[in-house]
């Protein structure tokens, strides 16, 4: 790994979409620096996602008797099947707003983080992701499902209670489309999956190796400790994943979350899985993003974000917070 010394600020391009971030270590920001305290939970009216109250909510399935997992329709969707599949090319293009929003109740207990769910919980919770992912792929005009995760106030999260959101798209667009497009390039180029070259593209940033996973601190994260989980194996689709990789997969992800814990305190984060259904050339992963830094003028301006903790040092403080852990 290089030295911290060697690093400089400079604007790097992400080889996996296109887009750039300014990595800027010269403003001295070390992992501490970003470490967030414990914060009180709010207080308000009873949760729609608690046990008890199930009829303020529309159910899609239950997993257990009580249940364990439940999945409910959005309340305040952005796509809806009751509006009619609608795409128009011009001057001024749109598709209309069908498709389908679902949220995923992690556990029934209110009180808990995301973090804090044992194995089996967590691997229930993933299972009934890939069950639902499924589902959608097979209505009509969905083209990408998105499985997403707003944890903590920082993240955009409305409800503490632990859930996670599922939103099935009639299109293929930002960034899942941008790698998409690099990785048919990368392989036009080199004649095998960019994921392939991981491990000699991401040397100075691994956090986690297992036998099946690699877990790395990319390039050009636009996020301060930004990670990024994948399987080694070729997989573009998350039900195409094996009984051992799915059980790989959830350990590596119990274990970024809790040493990133270690590091950054009580902090909010999003993370998202990146997968595809009808891309046999795609190569399936979920990014962590921790929400330490707040985006401003040049985010906003010119969607270029500013990293002031290189992945190179996250990376560093990683291992050294990982052997805590494990």
């Amino acid at each position: 790994m290089d030295s911290e010394s060697d690093l400089r600020n400079e604007i790097r391009r992400d080889y996996r979409t296109g887009r750039f971030t300014i990595i800027a270590p010269d403003r001295g920001k070390r992992p501490e620096d970003f470490f967030q305290p414990k914060k009180e939970p709010k207080i308000g009216t009873k949760c729609p996602f608690d046990p008890g109250n199930e009829e303020m909510t529309v159910e899609i399935m239950s997993v257990g008797n009580p249940w364990k997992v439940r999945v409910i329709e959005n309340k305040y969707p952005e796509f809806s099947p009751e509006i009619p599949f609608e795409e128009v090319d011009g001057k001024l293009e749109y598709i209309s707003g069908y498709g389908y929003n679902e949220v995923v109740i992690d556990t029934p207990i209110h009180n808990i983080t995301f973090d804090k769910l044992r194995f089996e919980e967590m691997r229930l919770w993933f299972d009934t992701l890939i069950e639902r992912e499924a589902n959608l792929y097979t209505k009509n005009y969905i083209k990408y499902v998105q499985i997403f995760k707003n944890s903590g106030p920082e993240s955009g999260e409305s409800l503490i209670h632990p859930h996670t959101q599922i939103m099935a798209w009639p299109a293929v667009i930002g960034t899942i489309k941008d790698e998409i497009d690099h990785i048919k390039e990368y392989k036009d180029r080199y004649n095998k999956c960019l994921y392939e070259d991981l491990k000699e593209l991401e040397a100075d940033r691994i956090l986690i190796e297992t036998e099946k996973t690699i877990a790395v601190a990319p390039y050009a994260s636009r996020f301060a400790g930004e990670s990024m989980i994948v399987p080694k194996r070729h997989v573009n689709y998350l039900q195409d994943l094996t009984a051992e990789e799915k059980d790989d997969f959830i350990n590596v992800l119990i274990l970024i979350l809790k040493t990133n814990k270690k590091l950054f305190g009580d902090f909010s984060y999003n993370f998202s899985f990146h997968d595809i259904k009808n891309e046999p050339d795609f190569h399936l992963h979920l990014e962590v993003y921790p929400r330490l830094s707040i985006p401003a003028g040049v985010e906003f301006g010119q969607n270029v974000f500013v990293n002031q903790l290189p992945p190179e040092v996250y990376s560093e403080s990683f291992i050294q917070k990982l052997k805590e852990t494990i």
